[in-house]
């Protein structure tokens, strides 16, 4: 490839300006730069062992990438630190009969073995192949039909298409390849991306259009890799635009391909997304958000739902190379954190129920719900005989617990965490007795270890019993051991967990009334009750085997004395009200609403006597100052103008006034309202009116 370009450096610039261009398209979704911050140009493979390119294309990613590794500081502060690395190559990289121009690991960025792709040279439209496998790297696969994406609608090709065809013109980013960097930056998998680049030596990139700096001709060579002697374009300027055709050996051939933007098409004229156009320069238009929307319904009926509100960079929408808007795309608050009636399915189980009645593999199955603590806001269940796992779903639904024992909830996907004050992103903790923000002195610790020796082989050994209103519990092993932990009633022979010859999955139970999590990691297991129980539960070892006891390690908090009927108020603002108006300045409010320990919504007058704050002054700020559009107003239809009519004669018309009016409702000329939805001013009669005379002939006439 050295050889084969007179200014390498240069040309790659243009190719990468290209790309930055195709991830500055609004369609993407995010604010995405591209800098290049090193190029290296090796000229003989051999003086690279370790980057010694085949016709294999997974062989040559996995060279390229361990070689980049090796390569990369593990500084990111250092000047010569690159966050992706992309090989650029004239060689056929995967054999002749293989029409593969690039490979990537999917959702490799920020992982610094996988951040890396490679690409074949075939001319300008390298450009889309690169935009293409950094778009795998950022976590995007495929438009197809079996992913909601078709690879082009109509003229538009979509980058991430499987293929580019011959008709390729115009191309964006689909709504899937939006949602998959979206969501891959959402969990912080490019976090890596942040920072900006330190290069010692910042690259001049070109300044012109890449079909001016690279005419047809330019980009026939590039593309049949021969000499400038050996090509030429020989492309009609009615078509040159849409298709390149060039002489090589005398014959005028085409790969159905395009030429660059800023290709000279005519006097004055160059060409744009396939057309032939006057050359103008082109405007930068940054992004700009438009209005938040209205909050989302609520994902759940009880329990802590999520509701969502969201905006669009669309005020304007970028153009012509201009910034994608930066900020916050949506925002999120809890709603109906009320708690669901009691022993009522986990909302995870509620979700995996729903597919009891879908084959799964040919069978149907009942399923209960599997945690993966990995990840733990996708859908997972298990059979109620243990012995499938089935992935049900990418994401389980916006409000789904993610961590016991807190707040922390699924939303979009990302387990987020929410304070004890039901609030996104919140640090407000409950403390060991429950209160939320309390400092953990109205309740009593206990703490304990369980190390006695077995004297058994084989049943069930109690290690304590926990008395009803007992939070907080958390019981685990101390070391790998063959034996389990049993949970059942006390004084009862009804199990909750690992009892009656059956031993549990890991997962969610419900123990004593209380949401429980259960998890076995290497023959270690852990229990967690985080709220009160309603009553006494006993915890036992199923012993298998002589192994011996290495420990079982329990605590949980009980009630002060006085703490039972503790209760903390507190005096909060409510979220901002809707606008009165939608148009024409109106009011929004923030409420002083009354909480009591953080959670349920007390009388008032609790809050007036024992809240330990006091009571803030409600708030108002204006909204919706626009002013509103002059509307059409419309009176009340006339009476129609007679009382009968004549068999031969049409309908009868009657009229109504209709008048343009201001926001102040003054009436205004009719060409300051929208003349489209001006209101009818006449309509017939109604068709019931009764027959002036000859009756009977009427109705037959109609009949």
């Amino acid at each position: 490839m050295v050889n084969f370009h007179n200014e390498v450096e240069s040309y790659l610039l243009t190719i990468m300006n290209m790309v930055s261009a195709l991830y500055k398209d609004p369609s993407i979704g995010n604010a995405i730069e591209i800098v290049v911050v090193k190029i290296i140009l090796l000229e003989e493979d051999e003086a690279h062992p370790d980057l010694n390119l085949t016709q294999n294309a997974q062989q040559n990613l996995d060279m390229f990438c361990s070689w980049q590794h090796k390569l990369n500081s593990g500084n990111e502060l250092d000047p010569h630190h690159h966050d992706v690395a992309v090989l650029i190559t004239r060689k056929n990289i995967c054999g002749n009969n293989c029409m593969t121009l690039g490979l990537a690991n999917v959702g490799g960025m920020c992982k610094p073995k996988q951040s890396c792709s490679v690409n074949e040279d075939n001319g300008i439209m390298l450009s889309h192949t690169i935009a293409h496998e950094l778009g795998h790297n950022f976590g995007m696969f495929h438009d197809t039909a079996k992913i909601g994406c078709h690879p082009r609608v109509g003229s538009i090709v979509h980058i991430m298409t499987p293929t580019f065809g011959a008709d390729t013109l115009q191309v964006c980013w689909s709504n899937c390849s939006r949602k998959f960097i979206t969501h891959f930056l959402d969990q912080g998998l490019g976090d890596c991306l942040d920072d900006e680049p330190t290069a010692l030596n910042e690259y001049v990139y070109p300044d012109e259009m890449p079909g001016k700096k690279y005419n047809a001709e330019l980009q026939c060579r590039l593309q049949y890799n021969v000499t400038d002697s050996e090509v030429e374009a020989c492309s009609s300027m009615n078509e040159i635009c849409s298709t390149l055709w060039c002489r090589v050996n005398g014959e005028c051939i085409t790969n159905m391909r395009p030429t660059a933007p800023g290709t000279l098409c005519g006097k004055r004229k160059w060409c744009q997304n396939g057309k032939c156009v006057r050359i103008e320069p082109f405007e930068k238009i940054d992004g700009s958000w438009g209005n938040w929307s209205e909050w989302s319904e609520c994902s759940r009926t009880c329990g802590g739902g999520v509701s969502i509100q969201q905006r669009e960079c669309d005020s304007p929408r970028p153009a012509n190379g201009g910034t994608f808007c930066i900020g916050e795309r949506k925002r999120y608050k809890i709603c109906n954190h009320q708690p669901c009636p009691k022993n009522e399915l986990s909302f995870r189980a509620q979700q995996c129920e729903k597919y009891n009645d879908k084959p799964y593999q040919g069978h149907f199955y009942k399923w209960l719900p599997f945690f993966d603590k990995q990840n733990p806001c996708k859908l997972y269940c298990n059979d109620v005989d243990d012995t499938i796992i089935a992935n049900w779903g990418d994401m389980v639904l916006d409000g789904t617990p993610c961590t016991l024992g807190t707040n922390n909830m699924c939303i979009d996907g990302i387990c987020r965490k929410v304070g004890c004050d039901w609030i996104v992103d919140s640090d407000m903790q409950e403390d060991r007795c429950g209160i939320c923000g309390g400092s953990g002195d109205q309740c009593k610790p206990v703490k304990a270890v369980f190390n006695e020796t077995l004297k058994v082989t084989e049943g069930y050994v109690e290690i304590v019993v926990l008395p009803a209103k007992a939070r907080h519990i958390i019981i685990k092993e101390l070391g790998n051991s063959p034996h389990f932990l049993s949970v059942a009633k006390a004084n009862s022979s009804t199990f909750y967990l690992n009892g009656d010859s059956l031993i549990s999955m890991p997962g969610e139970f419900f123990i004593a009334g209380a949401e429980s999590f259960y998890d076995r990691v290497d023959d270690q297991e852990i229990i967690k009750i985080p709220q009160p129980i309603e009553h006494s539960i006993a915890i036992y070892i199923i012993v298998r085997g002589d192994e011996p006891n290495e420990g079982v390690y329990y605590e949980f908090t009980l009630p002060a004395l006085n703490a039972s009927t503790s209760k903390h108020y507190l005096w909060k603002l409510s979220d901002w009200t809707h606008c009165s108006v939608s148009c024409g300045g109106g009011l929004q409010y923030r409420e002083p609403i009354c909480y009591e320990n953080g959670r349920e919504t007390s009388d008032i007058e609790l809050c007036w006597a024992f809240a330990k704050n006091p009571r803030p002054l409600r708030q108002t700020k204006k909204c919706n100052s626009t002013p509103c559009p002059a509307h059409w107003l419309t009176g009340p239809w006339q009476f129609c103008p007679v009382t009968c009519k004549s068999p031969d004669t049409p309908l009868p018309v009657r009229r109504r006034s209709v008048m343009c009016l201001d926001q102040h409702d003054v009436i205004m000329d009719d060409d300051k309202c929208n003349p489209s939805t001006r209101p009818i001013d006449t309509d017939f009669c109604e068709s019931n009116l009764p027959v002036c005379s000859i009756r009977e002939k009427l109705k037959t006439r109609f009949s």
